[in-house]
C-alpha cells in the first residue's frame, strides 16, 4: 500500500483536519475486504489530527513585543516633543519678561541698580543756603543786559573784570567784593585810577532752602565757612592759594549735581585776584 500525504481541508483554532486518500491500483483488492471491516468498525473517512503550528505558537509573544515597542516609542516621542515645546515656551516667556534695555547696558537702570536709585532718593534733604554778606564794587545797573555792553568794553580796556548779578529784575554790573566798605573803596580806587565811576554797596545773597543730598548739604556748610574766612583774610589784589581751594574741592562728594557748578567755579577761578574770585563764587552760589 502506498502512503499518500494528507491534505488539509479545515483549519479551526489551531486544530487541523486532514483527509487521507488511498487511490493506488495495488490496493484495489484490499478495498473490498476493507469495506467489510470498515462497516463493522465504522471507521471514518476523515481523521482529525492535533498539530502544533510552529508559526502560530509565537504570535502571542510577538504581539506583546510589538505593543511594548509601540508604548516605548510613543513615550519617548512624547517626552521629546514635550521638551521642545517647553523650551520654546520658556524662551518666549523669558523674552517677554526681559526689559528692552537688557540688550543695551547704556539704556536706563538694571533691576540691581533700582534699589541704589531709591536709596539715593531717600538721601535727599532740605539744605540751607545761608546768606553771604559782603561789600561790592558796583559799576552800573541795567534792565537789559545789552545796554551794559559799552560800559563792559570800557572797563575791560582798564583791566577791570566784571560780573553780572541779578536781583529784583535788575542786572547789577559788579567789579569786585570785599569784607568792609573801607576795603572795597580802596580797591575801587586802585582799579579805576580815576578813569571810571565805581560805587561801593553792601550786598547779601538771599537765604533760602533747596533739596540736595546730605553730602552736598554738608559740603555747602564747608563752603560757607571757607568763603567767610577768605573774605576777611585775603589780600583783595592777590589770589587765594590754590592749595586751600583744592582742599575744599576734594571734599566735594562724587556725582553731586546740585553743587557741581560751584565746584567748577572754584577750580576755574584759581590764580585770579581774590576780589574777583569771591565775586564769581557769590554769583554761582546765589544761582544754585
Amino acid at each position: 500500500m502506498t502512503k499518500q500525504k494528507p491534505h488539509m481541508i479545515d483549519d479551526t483554532k489551531g486544530t487541523w483536519t486532514y483527509k487521507v486518500k488511498t487511490s493506488s491500483k495495488e490496493d484495489a483488492v484490499d478495498a473490498e475486504s476493507a469495506a467489510t471491516v470498515e462497516n463493522e468498525q465504522e471507521e471514518p473517512d476523515f481523521s482529525t489530527l492535533s498539530a502544533v503550528n510552529s508559526m502560530n505558537k509565537g504570535k502571542p509573544l510577538r504581539k506583546i513585543n510589538i505593543i511594548w515597542k509601540a508604548i516605548l516609542v510613543s513615550g519617548v516621542s512624547a517626552i521629546f516633543v514635550g521638551t521642545i515645546i517647553g523650551f520654546i515656551l520658556f524662551r518666549m516667556f523669558v523674552q517677554v519678561d526681559t526689559p528692552a534695555s537688557a540688550g543695551n547696558p547704556t539704556q536706563g537702570t538694571t533691576p540691581v541698580a533700582q534699589p541704589e536709585k531709591e536709596e539715593a532718593e531717600s538721601d535727599i534733604v532740605t539744605g540751607s543756603l545761608d546768606s553771604l554778606e559782603t561789600y561790592i564794587i558796583q559799576a552800573g545797573i541795567f534792565s537789559e543786559l545789552e545796554n551794559a555792553d559799552p560800559l563792559i568794553e570800557s572797563l575791560t580796556s582798564l583791566d577791570i573784570p566784571t560780573v553780572f548779578l541779578e536781583k529784583d529784575g535788575q542786572f547789577y554790573l559788579m567789579a569786585g567784593v570785599g569784607p568792609s566798605e573801607e576795603a572795597v573803596k580802596s580797591l575801587a580806587a586802585s582799579l579805576a585810577n580815576n578813569q571810571a565811576d565805581l560805587y561801593v554797596k553792601k550786598w547779601s545773597t538771599e537765604a533760602r532752602e533747596i533739596e540736595m543730598t546730605e553730602a552736598e548739604s554738608a559740603w555747602i556748610t564747608e563752603f560757607q565757612s571757607f568763603f567767610d574766612e577768605q573774605l576777611k583774610q585775603a589780600d583783595l589784589n592777590q589770589p587765594i592759594a590754590d592749595e586751600e581751594i583744592t582742599v575744599l574741592v576734594d571734599k566735594a562728594p562724587e556725582g553731586a549735581d546740585r553743587i557741581a557748578e560751584l565746584v567748577t567755579s572754584l577750580t576755574e577761578m584759581m590764580g585770579k585776584p581774590s576780589s574777583y574770585q569771591l565775586l564769581n563764587w557769590v554769583k554761582v552760589y546765589d544761582e544754585l
